[in-house]
């Protein structure tokens, strides 16, 4: 496709898995500027927090994160987390136990946080669903 090879003139092997046609449909219209498309896809591609490259290619038109499979936060993470805040919710202030909380990143990754302990917080299952997820 012709759209593909002028937006995102160079190939990976990354790029056989996506699913190009509703992808061109959506965006055949955007202003996408293929330089700084290319750009923004080689760091991606570097982030070791992504773990599904070929969604790269969907989140740089869209801007949905769920597509890129953020890695996350391992359970000693979480432990240790848990453990700094004390098993309290910083949102409601209230206790709970270990199995009652999700990991969130403090930082959010699409603002350059990182999937690392001191990176994350956890959160009541209530509140993190109110916020939209880990």
């Amino acid at each position: 496709m012709a759209w593909v090879k002028v937006t995102f003139p160079k190939w990976r092997k990354e790029m056989r898995s996506v699913q190009w046609g509703p992808l061109y449909n959506e965006f055949k219209e955007a202003d996408l500027d293929p330089a700084e498309l290319e750009a923004e896809i080689s760091m991606l591609m570097q982030d070791e927090d992504v773990t599904k490259k070929a969604g790269i290619y969907i989140y740089v038109l869209s801007r949905e994160e769920r597509h890129l499979s953020i890695r996350a936060f391992t359970d000693n993470q979480k432990r240790e987390a848990y453990e700094r805040q004390t098993g309290v919710c910083p949102v409601c202030k209230e206790h709970f136990e270990l199995a009652a909380m999700e990991a969130g990143h403090i930082t959010p990754w699409h603002a350059g946080g990182r999937t690392i302990a001191a990176n994350c917080k956890m959160l009541c299952k209530e509140d993190n669903r109110r916020k939209g997820g880990v």
